[in-house]
């Protein structure tokens, strides 16, 4: 886990602009990459110059910086690669980065993990002097370009240099766990692994309508692009730029539809085997315990490998009973596996947790779960531990949400009925929530805008609201579809925001805030999607009747007894209206900040905190992510000054 950076120029710059936007590049993702820094100066006169803050003149590794950046910055400059380094596998000064590969051609920036990499190693006849999966990746492709993805076990986001052709190609893997932001413009194109560094390298702080719409109505963060000129990667896509001839591509290289895996494997083989080679690492691990299922498989499956004298860091954020408290069961989990406990109390939690989190991140959080994850991995990270690991993705594997049931409400409704008392979602609520959006599918445009007009500013227009990204729910064929849309998001089709993606780039911001890595083996596993999204029916991956049955029965002898029979589990949750509730006047000023104006109206603003006491939960939510944008808007603006 580290932050990567670059900028290519096609006309001549400064030695002072380089200088600039290097430090722009460092400074912005500093908090990702505390452990090493590194530099690649790329000319069209001369080979590829690695340097950085740290030097070794002595060392003969042709990759490691052997002078300083200012020194070596000159007017033949046109490129610049970066690296902050998170040691996670392979802890030494070899581990350094921007690495190459023997030849001294291809040159990589590369944050993420590759988990298959000693068996990939060991298939290819690669050398490790480092004893990391970066030099493994590069020697990969030295031998394999982009044929190499395929073989990629894990999560990551990369820049691949060659020298020879003066190119670039810049890659994000299947589901974008690891986020990668670009920009090109006629003089200059440049990455990095979040958005303020290339806002303050293009100048750039406003916002795009789209997304602060999608963020206030919909609680979706990361459908559009937040700034003008900066752009998402897809995930499972890959960038070319050539600058001698100014081409530039983006391309897809992943496929869901076509990578399906069938076999006779087991899922427990399966899900043994992914974690087996996700346990690597150098550093201290932990657990998230959430009180449902997948969290609970992921901690039994490690006491499993790792035996019963290892040491195992669980963490859990719990209250003292209040409304979705989870600590009962979060508990069961504690006692089948053993390990240190380590609590984050909801009642802890203040009013400046929600200025705190956007301070770090640099994103207005959605709701209360965001803020009760942020604070979770701070905790972690006081403990020691650097790598977390969490069941995202689990649901949208197994067929675990109730939106699932709701679309296959008269598809699967025969096989689906002898077990209504186990869904998670009640069969009057499921119809009651199908037959609302077939109604509010059948609107006019001109009856949703009018339904919209006492809320929203000049800003959201009627174009906007047309958006068919904008409708949560489209039009599909199936839940087989709905699944992969969810789990893949847009690289299924324009038409999913996807949620797990979502969580992804939640779960990045917050680790990458207190330099904590997460680890998501449902999503990012190369094989398990590949069977299991699209081979099974949802009564098939109910098995014995229980949501995800299919994932409950592979793993049954390390689940609790009660947990594995639990079915009211909905998902990581907090007290969100109690807190709101408890909080949310110290926001009013936020709330009511005059540069949400065009966004939201202030009548409706005054009309929340005039009657604040009595909000139900959806206005408490929309008061929340209101009061969460100004002072996103806030820092924005101050900016400025």
């Amino acid at each position: 886990m580290c932050g990567i950076g670059g900028i290519s120029s096609t006309v001549a710059q400064s030695a002072e602009f380089w200088l600039r936007n290097a430090n722009i590049l460092v400074a912005g993702l500093a908090h990702r990459g505390p452990d090493d820094e590194g530099y690649l100066l790329l000319s069209n006169k001369s080979a590829p110059i690695p340097v950085g803050h740290k030097i070794y003149p002595s060392e003969r590794v042709n990759y490691l910086p052997k002078q300083h950046l200012v020194e070596s910055l000159s007017l033949s400059i046109n490129g610049i690669l970066m690296h902050k380094r998170l040691s996670i596998i392979g802890l030494g000064h070899l581990g350094h980065q921007p690495i190459c590969d023997p030849s001294g051609r291809y040159w990589l920036t590369y944050n993420g993990e590759i988990f298959n990499y000693l068996e990939l190693q060991s298939q290819f006849g690669l050398t490790n002097n480092s004893n990391t999966d970066s030099e493994i990746l590069v020697q990969l492709w030295a031998l394999k370009q982009e044929k190499c993805l395929s073989l990629l076990d894990g999560f990551f986001a990369f820049c691949v240099y060659d020298s020879l052709e003066n190119s670039y190609t810049v890659v994000r893997d299947r589901t974008g766990v690891k986020p990668l932001f670009y920009s090109k413009t006629n003089e200059i194109f440049a990455f990095a692994s979040e958005e303020q560094p290339l806002r303050f390298i293009l100048g750039q702080n406003e916002l795009n309508n789209k997304a602060v719409f999608a963020h206030l109505k919909h609680g979706m963060t990361d459908v559009y692009p937040w700034f003008e000129n900066i752009q998402t990667l897809t995930a499972g896509h890959l960038i070319k730029w050539f600058p001698n001839s100014r081409e530039f591509k983006v391309s897809q290289w992943y496929y869901p539809e076509r990578n399906i895996l069938q076999n006779s494997i087991s899922l427990r083989e399966m899900l043994l085997e992914s974690m087996k080679i996700r346990l690597r690492s150098d550093v201290r691990l932990g657990f998230a315990v959430s009180g449902g299922i997948d969290s609970a498989v992921l901690v039994g499956i490690a006491r499993h490998l790792l035996g019963n004298d290892a040491e195992l860091d669980l963490f859990s954020v719990a209250s003292n009973n209040l409304p979705g408290n989870e600590s009962s069961w979060q508990k069961m989990v504690v006692e089948k596996n053993g390990g240190n406990h380590h609590n984050i109390w909801v009642e802890t939690f203040d009013s400046q947790l929600l200025p705190k989190m956007i301070s770090y991140t640099n994103r207005a959080p959605v709701a209360w779960n965001n803020l009760a994850h942020f604070a979770l991995c701070e905790r972690v990270r006081q403990t020691g531990v650097t790598v977390l690991f969490n069941g995202q993705g689990a649901d949208e594997l197994f067929g675990g949400y109730p939106d699932y049931f709701i679309q296959t409400l008269f598809s699967e409704r025969k096989q689906l009925a002898k077990f209504q008392k186990n869904w998670p979602i009640a069969y009057k609520d499921a119809l009651k929530f199908f037959l609302k959006r077939k109604l509010r599918n059948a609107l006019s445009d001109s009856q949703k805008q009018k339904i919209e007009k006492s809320v929203w500013g000049n800003k959201v227009t009627a174009n906007l609201l047309e958006d068919p990204l904008m409708m949560l729910h489209p039009k599909l064929n199936g839940v087989e579809e709905m699944m992969l849309g969810d789990y893949y998001g847009s690289l299924q089709g324009d038409q999913f925001y996807g949620k797990l993606h979502q969580m992804l780039a939640w779960e990045d911001r917050n680790g990458m805030a207190f330099q904590l890595e997460s680890r998501n083996p449902f999503a990012d596993d190369l094989h398990i999607p590949q069977k299991y999204l699209v081979n099974f029916k949802l009564h098939e991956l109910m098995e014995g009747g229980l949501p995800k049955g299919i994932l409950r029965n592979a793993f049954k002898d390390l689940l609790p007894s009660d947990l594995y029979a639990r079915t009211d589990k909905k998902g990581f949750s907090v007290p969100e209206t109690w807190l709101t509730q408890k909080h949310g006047m110290a926001w009013k000023d936020a709330l009511m900040y005059e540069g949400l104006d065009g966004f939201v109206k202030r009548d409706y603003r005054n009309k929340l905190l005039q009657h604040f006491s009595a909000l139900n939960h959806k206005e408490l939510q929309h008061y929340f992510r209101i009061a969460s944008l100004g002072y996103f808007k806030l820092e924005l603006d101050n900016e400025r000054k």
